[in-house]
Formats: C-alpha cells, sequence, structure tokens
C-alpha cells in the first residue's frame, strides 16, 4: 500500500531503495517471506521524463556512455520500463581465476549462487531456469551452441507486479521519496537513518535493515556523497568506491556465412514450454578461452545495419522508417536500442524510402509477420531475423570488459534539484578489450569452419578492424563494479553478503557489486543476488 512516511513515526525492520527489476523483486520476495518492508521510490506511479534530468550526469567521453537521461528511470518499476527483457545467466568461467584478468575474485561461488536463479526468472518472466540447453549435435574445437539466453514474457516487468506492489500489505510503498543523505550513528557502525526528500518536505527514516536497489550509478553517486562526510567508509578516499566501473563491449564487425542456410532455424527465437522466447549464441568453451587467453564473448547472427541502407532490404528500410518515427519506435523497441538501430543523424531517409518501395511487393509477407510477432501474439517476439536463401547474416558480438581501476565514478560540483552532486562518468576501455575481440572472432571463424557450420566474412580490412571494434566500445546500461564484493575492505565495498564493509545495517543489491561482468547482460544475476540477499535479512528478523 501506499505509505505516507509523515503519518507514521516508527523504526522500519526491513527498507528498500529503489523499485527496479533488483528493488522490486526484493519488495515481492520480502512479501513472500511474510516480512513487512518500507520500499522508497524517487519517482511516481507512471514514468515522467522530465525527472529524468536529476540523473543527469557528466560524461568524460560522451561515446563510450550513455546518457544518464536514457541509462536510467525515476518511477515505479525503474528501468523495467527501458529493458530489452533479456536474461542471461553467467558462465561457470566467469567465476574462474583467469591470470589474464586481473582484480576479478568473487568472494563467493557460482554453485552458491545458482539455486537462487529459479527465484530470479519467475520474477523475471523468462520462463526456464535452464540457461544450458544441449545441442542437437556435438561440436569440437572449443565451440559450443549449448548456452541460451531467455527473453522475459513482458519486459516492462512492473505491469505484471505494479498493483500487487500498491495494495499488498505487507509493502509499504513511498513514491516521489528520493533519499538524498545517509546518516551514521554516533559511534559510526551503523546507518542511523536516511534523509528522503518528498513533496512535503525533507524526512527521516528509520530502519533496522537497509538495502539501497537504485542502480549502479545512482547507488554509487549516494555511497560518494556519503563517503564526503565520511572520508574513512568504503575504503576510504580513493578507495574501490567508484571505481572499476565496466559494462560490456558490443557490436558487429563481420557477417557469417552459414554452410546450411538452414542452420539459422536453429539459432533464431523460439518458444519454450513456459511460453517465453529463448535464442542460442555461438560461444567458445571455458579451456578454448583459457588457453587462448580472451575474454568471454557470445555471438549471434543478426540482420544487418538497419540504418545502413546499403542493404537494399525493403523490409528492414521499413523497419527502419518505422524506428526512425520516436512514438512509433518507441512502442517496437526499448529507447536504448531503438537509437542503437537508427544510427547516428541526419538519417538518409531518401535511401530508405527508396528500399521500402522497389522491396514493398516482396517484403509485404514479411512485415506482415514482424508487426504481427511484435503487436498481436503473446508473448511478442523479442525481435526479428529476415531469412535469405544465400544463408548470411550480420554477426553481432557481446563481449566482457576486463576490471580497470581508473574506469571511474566520481562526484563533480554540480548539483541537482534534491542538491545532490552528480556524477562524473569516465568509462574506459582497455587494448585488452580490443584485441580479445578481434581474437576471439579469429578462433571462432576457425571452429565454425572445423564443425562444417560456416565462416566469417569481415567488413573492415586487417588494418581497420581494430578501429572498428574501439569504436563500438561504448556502454552505460550494464553497470557493473563500482560498489564491488569483496573479501578485502580496503580493495571491496560490500562483502559475499552485500553488507557494506564496516556497517552493520547497509547493504547494496545491484550489478555495480559484480567483479567482472562476463557476457551476460547483468539483470538476471542482480535479481537473484537479491533473492539471496531477502532471504538472509528475512532470517534475521525472525
Amino acid at each position: 500500500m501506499i505509505q505516507d512516511l509523515a503519518a507514521e513515526d516508527r523504526v522500519w525492520d526491513l527498507c528498500v531503495v529503489g523499485t527496479g527489476p533488483v528493488g522490486m523483486a526484493l519488495a515481492l520476495e520480502f512479501e513472500r517471506l511474510g516480512r513487512d518492508v518500507l520500499v522508497l521510490e524517487s519517482g511516481g506511479k507512471d514514468v515522467d521524463t522530465a525527472l529524468s534530468e536529476a540523473s543527469r550526469a557528466e560524461i568524460v567521453d560522451i561515446v563510450r556512455h550513455a546518457p544518464m537521461e536514457i541509462a536510467v528511470v525515476r518511477a515505479l518499476g525503474g528501468t523495467s520500463w527501458t529493458w530489452g527483457g533479456r536474461c542471461v545467466a553467467y558462465d561457470d568461467v566467469d567465476w574462474m581465476p583467469r591470470e589474464f584478468v586481473a582484480d576479478a575474485h568473487w568472494p563467493v561461488s557460482h554453485e552458491e549462487i545458482r539455486p537462487f536463479y529459479k527465484r530470479a526468472t519467475e520474477y523475471l518472466l523468462c520462463g526456464s531456469d535452464a540457461f544450458t540447453v544441449p545441442y542437437k549435435r556435438a561440436l569440437t574445437g572449443g565451440l559450443t551452441l549449448d548456452g541460451v539466453e531467455r527473453w522475459a514474457r513482458e519486459a516492462r516487468v512492473i505491469l505484471e507486479y505494479r498493483e500487487r506492489m500498491l495494495t499488498s500489505e505487507r509493502i509499504r510503498l513511498s513514491l516521489k521519496s528520493t533519499v538524498t543523505g545517509l546518516n551514521l550513528s554516533a559511534d559510526g557502525t551503523r546507518i542511523e537513518s536516511l534523509t528522503v526528500n518528498t513533496p512535503d518536505g525533507p524526512r527521516t527514516v528509520k530502519a533496522r535493515q537497509i538495502v539501497l536497489a537504485m542502480g549502479g550509478v545512482e547507488t554509487t553517486r549516494l555511497l560518494l556523497h556519503t563517503q564526503r562526510n565520511s572520508p574513512h567508509l568504503f575504503g576510504g578516499i580513493d578507495g574501490p568506491l567508484g571505481r572499476y566501473y565496466m559494462g560490456h563491449i558490443s557490436g558487429k564487425i563481420a557477417s557469417i556465412e552459414l554452410s546450411d542456410p538452414a542452420t539459422i532455424d536453429d539459432l533464431d527465437f523460439k518458444l519454450d514450454s513456459s511460453g517465453a522466447y529463448y535464442r542460442r549464441r555461438f560461444m567458445l568453451t571455458a579451456d578454448e578461452q583459457i588457453e587462448h587467453r580472451v575474454l568471454n564473448t557470445a555471438f549471434w547472427p543478426d540482420n544487418p545495419p538497419l540504418y545502413d541502407p546499403a542493404h537494399r532490404s525493403g523490409v528492414l528500410s521499413a523497419v527502419f522508417l518505422a524506428l526512425a518515427f520516436p512514438p512509433a519506435g518507441r512502442r517496437l523497441l526499448a529507447e536504448a536500442i531503438r537509437l542503437a538501430h537508427t544510427g547516428p543523424k541526419p538519417y538518409p531517409l531518401a535511401a530508405h524510402l527508396r528500399n521500402a518501395v522497389l522491396g514493398a511487393p516482396r517484403g509485404a509477407k514479411d512485415i506482415y509477420r514482424i508487426l504481427r510477432d511484435r503487436f498481436v501474439k503473446k508473448p511478442k517476439k523479442p525481435g526479428f531475423l529476415v531469412s535469405n536463401p544465400g544463408g548470411k547474416y550480420a554477426l553481432h558480438y557481446h563481449a566482457e570488459q576486463i576490471p580497470h581501476a581508473d574506469s571511474r565514478i566520481t562526484l563533480g560540483r554540480e548539483v541537482d534539484a534534491f542538491g545532490m552532486p552528480r556524477a562524473v562518468i569516465d568509462l574506459r576501455f582497455t587494448e585488452q578489450d580490443v584485441q580479445s575481440v578481434i581474437d576471439s572472432h579469429r578462433l571462432l571463424d576457425q571452429a565454425l569452419q572445423a564443425n562444417g557450420i560456416g565462416r566469417l566474412e569481415y567488413w573492415y580490412s586487417e588494418e581497420q578492424v581494430r578501429e572498428r571494434v574501439y569504436a563500438q566500445a561504448a556502454d552505460g546500461f550494464h553497470q557493473v563494479g563500482t560498489t564491488r564484493m569483496g573479501d578485502d575492505p580496503a580493495h571491496s565495498v560490500v562483502d559475499a553478503d552485500l553488507k557494506v564493509h564496516g556497517l552493520g545495517n547497509l547493504f547494496v543489491a545491484s550489478s555495480s557489486v559484480f567483479p567482472t561482468t562476463g557476457q551476460a547482460n547483468s539483470t538476471l544475476l542482480a535479481v537473484a543476488f537479491a533473492v539471496r540477499l531477502a532471504e538472509r535479512l528475512a532470517k534475521l528478523q525472525t
């Protein structure tokens, strides 16, 4: 139910800050476990784009990081409003000590986290928690097609749970409540209270256990603000807090030409028995990665870049034109994904119109199928792949980024409307990130040919490939590493249980606690950790 912070002065057992996929899952899990929880959300019931101004950050290199105004959402449901719905488990190799990946220690094993994937997939509406589905034939040469990604039946998962969160007797929800301060106890060992900005003025909230689930950048910003007044916290000034900021390096530099064009059916989206979509990806095995010292990378066939009319496809140009018109495009795709497909302005609209007109007779059936799968069928298909008799497709890669201490978030001098200093984001990609992408393509090409599946055809000369990979190195949506977990308070912010070192009642539930990024999108694992945290905190209240 809706909670008026001024109406009741009490010490809450549990307080969660943020209602994105992670905060939402925490609240629902506490409810399931029979625990009352206060949930604070900076936004209202619905998305108000004007509130995104409070999240605006100074981006050191605007090529490398998305504007925070589209990377986060201040509303009930948080980034579930813009999430694409992709759910991917981390791989065992991500948890292994790898000598070529420095500063990458996990203080918890994958085996300990794996049982929590099931609840996480239930909250994220993506069906089964099986992320390894054996391919129909054995592959050699370090290649695997066993790994799958799963997709939420409804990417805006808050629509599934909003009414429940608003009416639950256990979940006490306070909207338009922005946390602007963490106030220490007299002995400095706990958070005594939260300072909360509300439309009715500042309020003080007290809770025995507090979980920050505000997203990686916003959680880091609040902790950095707290550290200004208490410089000994979080490993000290210039300690681990805000450092090791990571995402993924992603893009296209080659096509895949399948030996048997019919193989594309194995690689397209498929519905499983739960009613959710899944898709296989090409990957290198853990042994292959370690032997050749490459970072974890996933590959999948895709359409050529929609924004380039050189593809001469009437279907793809028609889709581009729909995406380029924001009111229509935002119904088709989440905003960040839409912008990735529309490319830089000015748009070559005339060339796309020519493709669409010339290709209309042949493409009408494909256009009908795409519209049906996106707007009529339930669940809607996460994407589309326009097949061709030649079996040639663009190859998309999604690769791990190494931890790097100088890739970081700090605070600037400018403040937002709530008086909070704005974040300064300096996301950096390294030569190792780029080289690994190049080497992984080479190894994949060799393995594809060895297994008779196909071959790669590069779009650029050998001299240009490195430049193109680096040009595509950008993120801002997978906010990893800045409150990293670890055993040593001097080199990490939280412990294996997500408790902040040195503070007995403050926890962080966010992808920002991950020491590495793997090839996987971060949402599923972050929710799995949140489920585990809820279980442990609920036991403390018994």
